[in-house]
């Protein structure tokens, strides 16, 4: 794996992680398809991305320590995407966890969100970032950090003032990072979407405000979507 990176610069697919985790896809439905074995899918990915982070940054010494603390929460401006069983667990960990009240400030944060982004190009909303605080963040901290996606936990820096630099500005310049983390995330996601595609589920990477705004206005979203059902919209 790669060490260093930039953010402009593309990522590439480990592709026997990739196939690794397609095959975990496969072998979790062939116990069934039901509720358990849907929001098992990201649960096990996201377990899995969380080892092989941690075993390679303990196998290998990283030359600049990671700048990102509890509380700095710069790269929660970025738009996210993720897969479908991702969304799920996060839906089902909102619906299980937290209060009607915190429910619906959630969605009132879809709501803005959806609102102020509607109709506009990924180069707009970038340009507009400061002011598109992900719906899942409160007072600087993930709301549901435990099943946070992905690619929130490939997000990180080694220059806080430069993360803090650019969200001030709306910029989306190139930060150094550590490529490993993004490679694992990216490679585990691909994996997830080509299992799921495999087995004839909506598969296609989704907007997390939109993933939320889609799981809470429809009745029995997890077992529909586990029925082979198109749950999320565009």
């Amino acid at each position: 794996m790669k060490l260093f990176g930039k953010q402009q610069h593309l990522y590439f697919i480990n592709e026997e992680l990739s196939d690794r985790v397609k095959a975990l896809v496969a072998g979790t439905l062939s116990c069934g398809r039901n509720e358990a074995a849907a929001l098992a899918l990201a649960s096990q990915a996201l377990s899995l991305a969380d080892q092989l982070i941690n075993y390679f940054e303990s196998a290998n010494h990283l030359p600049h320590p990671i700048a990102c603390r509890e509380g700095c929460s710069f790269c929660c401006y970025n738009r996210v995407e993720l897969t479908p069983p991702e969304a799920l667990r996060i839906g089902h960990h909102i619906a299980e966890n937290f209060s009607e009240a915190e429910k619906a400030t959630v969605l009132a944060a879809v709501g803005r969100n959806l609102a102020l982004t509607e109709g506009k190009t990924p180069a707009a909303i970038a340009a507009r970032r400061a002011e598109l605080p992900c719906p899942l963040l409160r007072a600087h901290r993930c709301s549901v950090y435990p099943v946070r996606p992905l690619m929130c936990r490939a997000m990180h820096a080694l220059d806080r003032e430069r993360c803090a630099a650019e969200l001030s500005a709306s910029s989306l310049a190139g930060s150094q990072y550590y490529a490993h983390r993004h490679e694992i995330a990216i490679s585990v996601a691909a994996g997830l979407r080509e299992g799921c595609r495999a087995a004839g589920l909506q598969s296609e990477a989704l907007n997390l405000a939109q993933a939320l705004h889609d799981f809470f206005t429809q009745e029995n979203p997890v077992e529909r979507w586990i029925m082979g059902e198109e749950v999320f919209g565009p």
